[in-house]
């Protein structure tokens, strides 16, 4: 998976220290047994990713993926089982509120079982692989979705794209190493912790990288 290896580095090149927060890479047989726990199954991106790196250490203070924990396989079966009741609640998953930008790309729903998440903001929320798109998506398209994404954005057309389109973040303005408790962290538009944006909310700004 060449994006997600050019991503990997360019991170690695500006915090070094996450590369020892990668676990290593799961089996081929550990896929197909997650694919059937989870019922879908995996495009091949999302299979070539696994098979590289099993998530990270959730104890650092920065995850792999600008910041937000990068699930493993364990924890992405785990959600998924979580989040598929969740998708059987109908008066939930019927309710108002819920958007698609762009209109028409994901189903405005709570939960979906076929939202399967690659990593996580640590309450809750989640970006994404969207199996299940409206009429005007794409299987396959990045999402955001979770506990308070009521307002959900195609991020990326695919896995790779979105592993292209953080590598371009990392190369821009917007991309600095902060400082967290003695830890360097990811920061979107400042090197300031607290001033710094949300990695959802910059992702969905029509001001981000592209």
């Amino acid at each position: 998976m060449n994006a997600w290896n050019t991503y990997k580095e360019e991170l690695f090149a500006k915090i070094p220290s996450l590369r020892e927060t990668l676990n290593e890479g799961v089996s081929e047989e550990d896929i197909a047994s997650a694919e059937q726990s989870v019922g879908v199954a995996f495009p091949e991106s999302l299979k070539a990713l696994y098979l590289d790196a099993d998530g990270d250490n959730e104890e650092s203070a920065c995850g792999m993926i600008m910041g937000f924990h990068f699930l493993s396989l364990d924890e992405l079966v785990s959600e998924c089982q979580h989040w598929s009741g969740i998708a059987q609640d109908k008066a939930l998953n019927e309710g108002a509120g819920f958007s698609s930008k762009p209109e028409g790309c994901i189903k405005c729903l709570y939960a979906n079982s076929k939202w399967i998440p690659i990593c996580a903001d640590g309450g809750g929320n989640f970006l994404g692989v969207d199996l299940d798109p409206d009429v005007n998506g794409r299987v396959g398209q990045v999402i955001n979705f979770g506990r308070d994404e009521h307002n959900k954005a195609v991020l990326a057309d695919s896995l790779d794209a979105f592993f292209e389109r953080l590598t371009r973040v990392i190369r821009s303005e917007d991309f600095f190493v902060g400082d967290f408790e003695g830890e360097e962290v990811v920061c979107l538009c400042s090197d300031d912790v607290e001033e710094a944006e949300f990695l959802t909310d910059y992702l969905k700004s029509d001001d981000s990288v592209k």
